[in-house]
């Protein structure tokens, strides 16, 4: 994103994500946003649909370049926003409510409905 800052120029300012939901480390390059099939454990802080009119209910985590070039498998998951850098384990949410879009709702989807 970039902002001005208090002088009006320009500047660029990245989120900080807290640490890595694979390998548990707190990095600069935490910014990857993945969106998982089932709910977040915190309603309303993760991934949703407007399209499809799902809420933003669904559990995120987030990862470091490292992990995502490996394929590091989750540890834990996003509890809250990630930027409120709290984290639970991924084995406590992973078994329940689905969250999925439905591809009904999507009219770039409508050749596979």
């Amino acid at each position: 994103m970039v902002t001005k800052n208090k002088i009006g120029t320009l500047t660029e300012e990245y989120p900080q994500l807290g640490s890595c939901c694979a390998c548990r480390c707190f990095k600069p390059d935490v910014r990857h946003v993945v969106c998982l099939p089932f709910k977040a454990p915190v309603p309303g802080t993760g991934w949703g649909c407007v399209q499809c009119h799902i809420p933003m209910d669904g559990a995120v985590a987030v990862l470091c370049d490292d992990c995502v070039q490996m394929e590091e498998p989750l540890q834990e998951i996003c509890y809250g926003l990630p930027a409120e850098m709290q984290r639970v384990p991924i084995a406590e949410y992973a078994d329940g409510e689905a969250h999925e879009h439905r591809l009904e709702r999507h009219p770039e989807f409508a050749p596979y409905n």
